[in-house]
């Protein structure tokens, strides 16, 4: 199970994602012939960002897509914080009240409480043998 990693100047490289995420990153930066004191992430090529550093305890082969390409990028820790908080929903769900000519409480409606999660948000596959 390997991925392609895209970086610098048209230049890529393969790395094994049956590993923890920290180790792959570590590769990665050792690998890219550059030293890279930021964090990195990678990102799929429609440039959908897949939080590794959010999700260090897991698999890389469970966030990452076999023999799939990605984009190499330096993560500013700071600004990542900034968009997991505001990616994050405030308060409670609030109450959506539909106005009706009937003075029935009844015709009232609610907003659906889930949050919806995206699948590169957990490890599929938390349990261990």
């Amino acid at each position: 199970m390997f991925i392609t990693v895209l970086y610098g100047d048209n230049e890529h490289a393969l790395f094994n994602i049956f590993c923890k995420i920290p180790v792959l990153l570590d590769c990665i930066k050792q690998n890219c012939h550059r030293e890279i004191k930021a964090e990195i992430d990678l990102a799929d090529e429609s440039g959908q960002v897949k939080n590794l550093l959010q999700n260090q305890h897991c698999y890389a082969s469970d966030i990452l897509a076999e023999r799939a390409v990605y984009i190499l990028l330096g993560v500013n820790t700071k600004l990542g914080a900034r968009l997991d908080s505001l990616s994050q929903p405030q308060g409670k769900v609030k109450k959506i009240h539909k106005n009706s000519a009937s003075p029935s409480p009844s015709r009232s409606s609610t907003t659906d409480g889930k949050q919806n999660t995206s699948p590169h948000g957990k490890c599929k596959n938390t349990s261990t043998p």
